[in-house]
């Protein structure tokens, strides 16, 4: 701590000045990281993780992202729907991919499995609106992890008018 006096030349006396200053140290070294992973020397560059990459597999080789396209997958692969996986569109001035594309539709298909979550709810009701101002035919089904989702996706193409409706046998 260091004192400072004010000198008055008036009265030719000194009184302390109540402002204190303190000394800080600079640091030399940077602190230790607490993740406890290896840092990369310098000028080296680490590999960027891919937090959202494609990491399941179906039978036929495509990569998808979650259990749910997986399932669908093999729904569109069982009746013979040609079907493109998260191609890439633009709407408004922003990338959307949605999580397929039946081109002989003309048809987007978005598998919705996080309803119970506000902000995903949220990002589904703005995707909803900007593929209707966009003009593209869009069909969103909510998966809550109930039930069948092969029986539900079999519902809703039959409902759309694109999968015949099943036969009904009375014996």
């Amino acid at each position: 701590m260091i004192e400072l006096y004010n000198i008055d030349c008036e009265e030719k006396s000194l009184s302390p000045i109540t402002t204190t200053l303190y000394y800080f140290p600079m640091r030399t070294r940077k602190r230790p990281r607490l993740t406890g992973r290896p840092r990369p020397p310098r000028g080296v560059k680490s590999p960027r993780r891919n937090r959202f990459a494609a990491k399941l597999q179906t039978t036929t080789g495509i990569k998808v992202r979650s259990r749910y396209e997986q399932q669908c997958v093999k729904f569109l692969l069982a009746h013979d729907l040609e079907f493109q996986y998260e191609p890439l569109i633009l709407l408004a001035g922003r990338q959307y991919r949605p999580d397929f594309f039946l081109p002989q539709f003309n048809l987007f298909l978005e598998i919705c499995g996080y309803g119970h979550m506000p902000f995903y709810r949220d990002r589904v009701t703005h995707k909803k609106k900007q593929y209707a101002a966009g003009g593209l035919n869009c069909m969103f089904i909510s998966y809550n992890g109930k039930g069948s989702l092969e029986k539900l996706l079999r519902d809703e193409f039959t409902k759309a008018g694109l999968l015949p409706a099943p036969i009904s046998r009375h014996d």
